[in-house]
């Protein structure tokens, strides 16, 4: 009778040890499940984040010197001096469009 009791006993401790285990077990796999899903999820926002800065950056073009040129030429002939405008006039207006356009 002894017998039997140490071996139950022996059993249920065995048993509890691997139950405590297997649940240590289970919940360092789902911290590390949890962690990859987070490191997924920070990826794909960077990615995503990284294409709207793309998006959002102005398109380079190439200056055109002779055009730039023209357009101050333009500007200063319709406008009058850099430092006395003729703003009200609507061809100056145009002018300095077409020169920040072309500069």
């Amino acid at each position: 009778m002894l017998f039997r009791s140490l071996i139950a006993l022996t059993a249920c401790v065995t048993f509890h040890c691997a139950g405590a285990q297997t649940a240590s077990e289970a919940r360092e796999a789902q911290r590390r499940s949890l962690e990859e899903e987070r490191i997924f999820k920070l990826k794909e926002k960077s990615a995503a984040e990284e294409a709207h800065v793309d998006a959002a950056k102005p398109v380079e073009r190439k200056r055109d010197a002779r055009a730039c040129e023209a357009a101050r030429i333009a500007y200063q002939g319709t406008c009058g001096s850099p430092a006395a405008p003729r703003w009200r006039n609507p061809r100056c207006r145009e002018s300095e469009i077409q020169l920040l356009y072309a500069c």
